[in-house]
């Protein structure tokens, strides 16, 4: 009998949730499929948890990944792959019972070629609440709609993806210049092929965001790093709200110019943004002095992924 999925689950000291990964994974995943977990180099006890799960199932099997990044674990299993369908999971995210037999149903129905479900961000930390509720509005992250959005829709990327294994011998595998917006890359290059990419609510994954402010600048100037390079290579991914943050901190630097020859005009698209700011801050679902933290919330969102994207304009 033919394998059906091949997942692919990238991690690195995931000790407190490889386990349930592989549990939904042995319970609730049509059988025949196999999982690869790529390791990079844990020095948790993740490698010993995926190793006593390999013992009492043979199609549970663990990759040393000495090179540490998502594109070089996809890139690295997916030669000893051998389902039909390829699934990139990641580890820090709870996906539903169903997850894999609703991609299978539409998948096999032809509705699409790549199939996801949005994305339920959530917080551990008193600041992670913050995050994930503004990270789950369009003035935080824009129009990424795996993000802000929770109905079926066909999208131009989504997270934790299924995919059909003839779209990777046709438009190739991860480019592993890429450390992040990898998956993005690789969306836009399936959309630009003809390949049609659906989300579908059934399919609502949970994420676990940034547990703080220093985290999250770190992630988001990563993303606005390498965004360049993926439009670089992939123009047709270009959306307007991709440079939006980056005129806005070029705007920041262009304030006290103008204000030193008395431009007070310049102030205009500061006192919009704050009036902005002030209503998504205060309109969320969060305890009252909690939306304070929002006030610094969506600002390090967009101006840590302006900076980056910047910097990512001169990067190589």
């Amino acid at each position: 009998m033919s394998v059906l999925f091949s997942i692919i689950c990238p991690t690195y000291n995931e000790e407190r949730y490889i386990g349930s990964i592989i549990a939904n994974f042995i319970d609730n995943c049509p059988q025949p499929s196999e999982l690869f977990i790529a390791d990079g180099g844990s020095t948790d006890q993740t490698c010993q948890i995926v190793t006593e799960w390999g013992l009492r199932h043979s199609n549970v099997h663990l990759v040393k990944n000495d090179r540490k990044f998502v594109s070089f674990a996809f890139n690295l299993c997916y030669p000893r792959t051998k389902g039909s369908y390829i699934a990139l999971l990641g580890a820090h995210t709870k996906y539903p019972s169903d997850f894999f037999s609703v991609a299978l149903k539409e998948l096999k129905s032809d509705n699409c070629d790549v199939v996801g479900g949005p994305l339920k961000q959530v917080g551990i930390t008193l600041w992670g609440k913050v995050i994930a509720e503004c990270m789950s509005t369009p003035f935080g992250v824009g129009g990424t709609e795996f993000r802000v959005y929770s109905k079926r829709m066909y999208v131009d990327s989504v997270a934790f993806a299924c995919y059909k294994r003839e779209i990777f011998e046709e438009v190739g595998l991860f480019d592993e210049r890429l450390i992040r917006n990898q998956d993005d890359e690789m969306h836009y290059r399936i959309n630009s092929f003809g390949f049609r990419i659906l989300m579908v609510p059934e399919m609502q994954c949970e994420y676990q965001v940034r547990s703080d402010l220093q985290k999250l600048w770190k992630q988001y100037f990563e993303y606005g790093l390498y965004k360049p390079l993926v439009l670089r290579k992939v123009s047709a991914g270009m959306r307007f709200r991709h440079l939006v943050p980056a005129l806005f901190c070029l705007y920041l630097c262009m304030i006290p110019i103008m204000l030193y020859f008395d431009h007070l005009y310049v102030l205009i698209p500061a006192l919009l943004y704050g009036i902005m700011l002030s209503w998504f801050s205060f309109t969320r679902k969060l305890k009252f002095w909690h939306r304070f933290r929002a006030l610094l919330v969506f600002p390090t969102l967009h101006i840590s992924y302006g900076v980056g994207f910047i910097g990512g304009l001169f990067k190589k």
